[in-house]
């Protein structure tokens, strides 16, 4: 079996690395092993699939698999490619949205259902175009991830609180700035895990860096007998 390896973009748990872990497994790979925190996934392949299909497999779920012409563009993000762009667009929209639920902070002209539905509308947007797009390749893979219930939960408020407005039962069923909350502070919650990943990684690395590698040096004395001393790597001559 040919051992193939990869790297791969946007895993942000545990759930992440297990989604594409058992797409790998359905396709009858063995050996499969997925770190989320490095993006590294390794597995034997059975001759059956191309690497190049298993990648697109992959990228269907959601996922980035670097190769050349990622590599190519990787300093070329286009805007609201990350989740720190996609919070701080978001978060503007979704402040307004919670300006009337300060108590003593009277803004009648803020609770017009066509006013928060608008104000609603990019943050659900944005979010949709994330979280719903990840969804729903989850669930047409057969693996559904955890930005099914993000999705779900962002839609429904949307809809229940879209309805209202609609029959002019706002007053019964306005939750827009549900829908903006749940997808801001997911997009923050996403931002934060992926610097506390990125920053472990980073001391990892240095970790291993800084470690002192033993060589076993091997001497003579005026006795003609070896001698065997411990010493460190970078003190060795060639």
């Amino acid at each position: 079996m040919e051992k193939i390896q990869l790297k791969v973009d946007g895993m942000d748990c545990s759930n992440c690395a297990l989604t594409i872990r058992k797409y790998l497994e359905k396709k009858g790979m063995q050996d499969v092993k997925v770190n989320f925190a490095t993006g590294d996934v390794s597995f034997d392949a059975n001759g059956n699939y191309k690497a190049s299909d298993l990648a697109t497999g992959i990228h269907d779920l959601g996922y980035e698999v670097a190769g050349e012409q990622t590599l190519a563009t990787k300093g070329k993000r286009h805007f609201l490619s990350t989740h720190l762009q996609r919070f701080l667009f978001c978060l503007p929209f979704t402040a307004v949205l919670m300006l009337h639920m300060i108590p003593g902070l009277q803004l009648h002209w803020l609770m017009n259902p066509w006013l928060q539905l608008a104000l609603t509308i990019p943050v659900f947007v944005v979010g949709m175009s994330f979280f719903g797009k990840s969804a729903w390749k989850s669930i047409r893979n057969g693996i559904p991830n955890m930005n099914v219930l993000i999705a779900i939960g962002a839609l429904a408020s949307f809809v229940y609180s879209l309805y209202g407005t609609l029959t002019g039962q706002a007053a019964d069923y306005m939750f827009y700035e549900t829908t903006a909350t749940i997808l801001t502070l997911v997009f923050l919650g996403n931002y934060m895990e992926d610097a506390s990943v990125q920053s472990t990684q980073r001391a990892l690395n240095k970790l291993v860096k800084s470690q002192k590698v033993m060589a076993n040096m091997i001497a003579y004395d005026d006795q003609h007998q070896e001698q065997i001393f411990a010493v460190e790597s970078d003190q060795l001559r060639t």
